[in-house]
């Protein structure tokens, strides 16, 4: 409850503020013999005293301006600040004990008590002393006492004015100062190592105005000394308390005795004992109140520890009794005078003792019921009368019924529990006996049992096929069964008594000796598979199964090994890993066969198609061309003939301007204005329509390349321009979405060697699959958009149109890059680490058979010996990159 931060200096009555030199400082901490620090804000030291810096292993120079991080481990400095920015944030004081590690790297269990208090311009302190834990344990119960005291207030002064406050109150009431002496008993042990700190006291007007205060309850109420001056006394009343505080005010009485809680400033309610005095002036009128107040939470808590030791007490005999009642033992206690105290069920149980001779208490009956069930009851008696004789000792031993059954008694003295060092007194301490029954039979039945089975077990042992060997602590063998001998081929009087070593090869002697030296230091067990030489040299491979024999006191004495003979099975076994490889190899050799089989098939369909469809092309080509061209070349003449005919026509109606009636109809029917300006556009379309179909079957020609099957040097940009041709008529707009933009970056390409109908095939698939792209693209954004298909919007949301950008330039002296771009939705990642796979596509059932790509990647890559990647993010478009050799190598 005491806050260093409000102790004001009792011995300043002056107002005047006292500014102390540094040098002063240092004079007064380092005159206290705990170690002294303060920190600043930034939790660095400022001010240190020698006991301190000698506690720690440093020097005052090397510590000021230097934090707990220069010189303690990472997990006690984390401890420090945490601590440390908790009394800084909270202006509460903090006890606790932490671990230390000085500059020796000794580690100390130390106390330490930390305050917080601001200078007159608001700067923080901090200000803390250390306790060494084992100094304090020597010290003993004084530690208790000046570990409230942390302040460095002149306490001689502060002992001589409570001194004087003390006479004072003994002069105004008898029974205040029979409580100050009472004070001054308790505490007149401690006088010889520390000054008394009294109660807190406060002087009030009849109103409760405080007028002076002591540094002690201004501790208390977690305020400064000088704050408690002219303020209520009720302010520092729990709201709980108040209106007894004014009742007690009211009260005549001079000298009044009461409980209340009390609400510091900054802290939490606490229950206190108040005594308050009235105090008249010369003339015998009532001029105010003394307050002796003193905080009573430990003496509630010692109430309340006191109360649950009571209940803990009874809780523990409760839980005795019930112990008593839930062991499987029958309890029988009698106490010093012979006289049966308490038994269990379950002594009741084991004897069949009647419940109405238990409840008559008879305890001649009582023992005369067991004795007639004894096969032997004057020995039983006999150790009876022997144990009383013998308080001070313990008993254990079988008593055997006429039932056949057999109980375990065991008896021991019951006496006071001696401390460590106090002697045992066999009679002064002497309450009686406590006498144990168990029923044993099932378990003598079953320790018969178990004879039996270890003869059992020693016959298996020596019948078993399996080597059965012991091994002690020197690696000297002590068990050798006859499958020892007969796997080994030594007999038990060769091996019994000697080195292990005898069967086992030269180069594995190591490797075994590890294994039994860690068997031997290490409860476990292992198992191994190891070379060992028979009697009559051969080599043979054995399995080991070993383990630790451990004692009782959990110390190894031994190893027990079980040893069988592999050598055949592991014959058997390479062998048969053997086959399995040479399987393994052929079946992978199949399916590496199988799969270029299906490639090469896959291959072979493609290209018997291209082969088809690049044959109908250009037979299509040469139909078209004939008629185009027959067209094509009297297009000139007919327009001519045409611009003839006119002129003729003119030439008429300038001479004869008022024809005949019938030709006058004859005009009008057929509207010859109109067909005289219509005639010639007619003839220009008419040669419009003749090129797009020369230009058709020139890219269709081009396309199919028929004359090009081999390799040839080709410009490329025309195979491109003929398949974005042959593709003009996806290009268009439609209702879905408006045309496909085709921007075109040609780099200035000289000729490139390559298989140009191949090449052309390559540019189809990945254009088709850009146009697929963006189509998928419009009807989702349709969707989305509503009637709005003429925009659509990227990653960023900004309305675009369908694009695709062709780039092409010469990268390198012999390397020619094509891009092909649009900005579609993208492919997402594990959609493109499939995307050249062979059948795979994410178009639905009967509209891709996923060997576009698959074909195209094979044609860049092993036919022109390039490079074909995709470079995509979803909502970002994709980018295809073609790298080809501009002169092929003559190998490719």
């Amino acid at each position: 409850m005491n806050d260093s931060r409000y102790l004001d200096n009792p011995a300043q009555k002056n107002t005047q503020q006292q500014n102390f030199s540094p040098a002063f400082l240092h004079q007064i901490i380092n005159g206290i013999s705990d170690p002294i620090f303060v920190k600043d804000r930034q939790h660095r030291w400022v001010l240190l005293n020698d006991r301190y810096c000698d506690f720690v292993g440093h020097s005052r120079e090397e510590l000021i301006g230097k934090s707990d991080y220069d010189f303690f481990p990472q997990v006690e400095a984390d401890v420090f600040r945490k601590i440390d920015e908790l009394v800084f944030t909270t202006n509460i004081t903090n006890e606790n004990q932490h671990l230390f590690t000085d500059a020796q790297g000794i580690t100390h269990l130390i106390s330490t008590k930390k305050s917080c208090f601001q200078d007159d311009t608001g700067n923080q302190f901090l200000v803390g002393s250390i306790r060494d834990i084992i100094l304090q344990n020597e010290v003993g119960k004084v530690q208790d006492v000046t570990g409230r005291v942390t302040d460095t207030t002149d306490l001689r002064e502060t002992l001589k004015e409570l001194k004087v406050v003390e006479e004072e109150l003994r002069q105004q009431n008898e029974e205040l100062a029979i409580a100050r002496e009472t004070a001054e008993i308790k505490h007149r042990r401690y006088r010889d190592l520390f000054d008394l700190a009294p109660d807190a006291y406060l002087v009030t007007d009849l109103a409760g105005i405080i007028k002076e205060a002591n540094y002690i309850a201004a501790a208390l109420l977690s305020v400064r000394q000088k704050f408690l001056v002219g303020k209520p006394f009720i302010l520092f009343i729990a709201e709980s308390g108040r209106q007894t505080f004014t009742n007690q005010l009211a009260n005549l009485q001079q000298v009044q005795d009461w409980e209340i809680e009390l609400q510091p400033r900054r802290s939490t309610a606490f229950p206190a004992r108040i005594k308050m005095v009235a105090m008249y002036n010369s003339q015998g009128q009532q001029v105010g109140w003394r307050w002796l107040l003193h905080d009573i939470s430990e003496q509630q808590a010692t109430l309340h520890n006191r109360q649950q030791a009571e209940k803990d007490l009874h809780r523990l005999n409760a839980v005795l009794q019930a112990q008593q009642e839930a062991s499987i033992d029958g309890i029988l206690i009698i106490d010093e005078n012979l006289t049966v105290t308490s038994s269990n069920q379950k002594f009741s149980q084991l004897w069949q003792i009647p419940v109405a001779l238990i409840q008559k208490g008879d305890d001649r009956q009582l023992v005369q019921w067991v004795l007639d069930k004894l096969v032997n009851p004057d020995e039983f008696m006999a150790k009876v009368d022997y144990l009383y004789q013998h308080p001070e000792e313990s008993s254990r031993d079988e008593i055997f019924l006429k039932s056949g059954k057999i109980f375990e008694r065991y008896s021991a003295p019951v006496r006071k529990q001696q401390e460590a060092d106090d002697e045992i007194s066999p009679l002064g301490d002497y309450y009686g006996r406590i006498w144990y029954f168990r029923d044993i039979t099932e378990y003598k039945q079953a320790e018969a049992e178990l004879r039996t089975s270890q003869q059992r077990l020693a016959l298996l042992i020596e019948q078993t096929p399996l080597a059965i060997i012991e091994w002690n602590t020197n690696f000297e063998i002590q068990t050798w069964n006859r499958a020892a001998e007969r796997i080994f081929g030594y007999t038990a009087e060769e091996m019994l008594g000697n080195s292990f070593e005898i069967v086992v090869p030269e180069n594995a002697r190591k490797h075994v000796n590890e294994i039994i030296t860690a068997l031997l230091t290490e409860q476990g067990g292992s198992f191994s598979v190891n070379e060992n030489i028979t009697k009559d040299g051969r080599t043979m491979v054995c399995e080991w199964y070993n383990n630790s024999l451990v004692a009782p006191d959990g110390q190894v004495i031994g190893v027990a090994s079980m040893v069988l003979d592999i050598t055949e099975r592991k014959q058997a076994k390479e062998a048969l890993l053997k086959s399995e490889a040479q399987l393994r190899q052929q079946a992978e050799e199949l399916k590496v066969a199988l799969y270029e089989l299906q490639h090469t098939q896959t291959h072979l369909i493609q290209t018997e198609k291209m082969s088809s469809l690049g044959q109908l092309v250009a037979g299509v080509a040469h139909e078209i061309n004939n008629p185009v061209n027959f067209i094509y070349g009297n297009l000139t003449p007919a327009k001519e003939y045409t611009q003839d005919l006119l002129s003729l026509l003119q030439l008429y109606q300038n001479n004869y301007p008022e024809p005949v009636l019938e030709i006058q109809d004859f005009a009008e029917r057929i509207e010859l204005d109109f067909l005289k300006s219509d005639f010639p556009q007619i003839i220009s379309s008419m040669k419009v329509g003749a090129d797009r179909i020369r230009d058709i079957v020139l890219s269709l020609r081009t396309f199919s390349r028929l004359d090009e099957a081999e390799m040839k040097a080709v410009d490329i940009h025309e195979g491109i321009d003929s398949t974005l041709m042959i593709l003009q008529n996806r290009l268009k707009g439609n209702n879905q979405r408006p045309t496909i933009e085709i921007i075109k970056e040609y780099g200035k390409l000289p000729l490139v060697e390559c298989y140009a109908g191949q090449l052309n095939q390559v540019f189809m698939n990945i254009l088709s699959n850009a146009i697929d792209a963006l189509e998928e693209s419009f009807v989702i954004c349709h969707l989305s958009l509503g009637n709005n298909s003429k925009q659509r919007t990227n990653y960023k949301a900004l309305m675009t149109s369908p694009t695709i950008c062709i780039r092409t330039q010469l990268q390198q002296p012999n390397q020619v890059t094509i891009r092909i771009t649009d900005n579609g939705l993208g492919i997402p990642e594990d959609v493109k680490k499939q995307l050249f796979d062979p059948f795979f596509t994410t178009k639905p059932i009967g509209q891709g058979t996923g060997m576009g790509l698959a074909i195209s990647y094979q044609i860049i890559t092993e036919k022109h010996g390039g490079s074909l990647e995709c470079l995509s993010q979803p909502g970002q478009g994709a980018e295809f990159v073609i790298k080809i050799p501009l002169i092929q190598h003559p190998s490719t």
